[in-house]
């Protein structure tokens, strides 16, 4: 069997500046229409959303706020980036990548909407806390596993269609990056299980949200 070439990385003016820019416009596109759907749920939709985040910001206030086991958290940091990195591995990810962000920045979106909308400024500074924390790492890990992954999918998919076969963007500097993404995940991780149930539970408390 003939061996599969691999590219050693990614050059200057290979594409990544316009990469980024359509997962960008596609993720804050998604967080947009994502805090419009919370502003704009109807009255039942919103009741059981406010009742959901009452009994949070009770159990927050009363310092029970309970923290998932580890292998939860960890499914919660790695599920995006996981999935980018496995869509790049596609010629599907060429659409399958813009709309994960899309989907991403859309659930990010309603779920500060949905603070703000009922809790004014407090609320915005404690969801700022809730996903801002290891979102700071994590959003821009997925973002270069992102661009990363959508030129992939781009080369796989021109390899489909060209008679020449181009190199496989899969080499020494691609999986050099995932392990640097990785590292920057196992931090994430680390975050969420030390640091974000005590500020989110002493904000609460300091805030006195009702």
């Amino acid at each position: 069997m003939r061996r599969l070439k691999t590219g050693k990385g990614w050059t200057a003016g290979d594409g990544r500046l316009t990469a980024l820019a359509v997962l960008s416009l596609c993720f804050l596109g998604g967080g947009l229409l994502g805090v419009l759907s919370a502003a704009g749920a109807e009255e039942e939709a919103a009741a059981g959303l406010a009742s959901y985040l009452s009994a949070f910001l009770a159990t927050a206030q009363a310092g029970t706020l309970s923290v998932p086991g580890l292998p939860a958290q960890v499914w919660s940091v790695i599920r995006w980036p996981l999935l980018v990195l496995l869509l790049g591995f596609s010629a599907v990810g060429l659409v399958g990548i813009p709309a994960v962000f899309g989907v991403r920045g859309f659930l990010l979106g309603f779920s500060i909407g949905s603070f703000v909308r009922f809790y004014g400024g407090a609320g915005g500074l404690l969801a700022a806390l809730v996903f801002g924390v290891s979102g700071c790492v994590a959003v821009p890990v997925l973002f270069v596993l992102g661009v990363q992954s959508l030129l992939a999918a781009r080369t796989l998919a021109l390899r489909m269609v060209e008679e020449r076969r181009r190199l496989l963007p899969y080499g020494r500097r691609y999986w050099l990056c995932c392990g640097v993404c990785a590292g920057g995940l196992a931090v994430c991780v680390l975050l969420e299980w030390a640091a974000v149930p005590s500020l989110v539970m002493g904000a609460a408390r300091l805030l006195r949200l009702s």
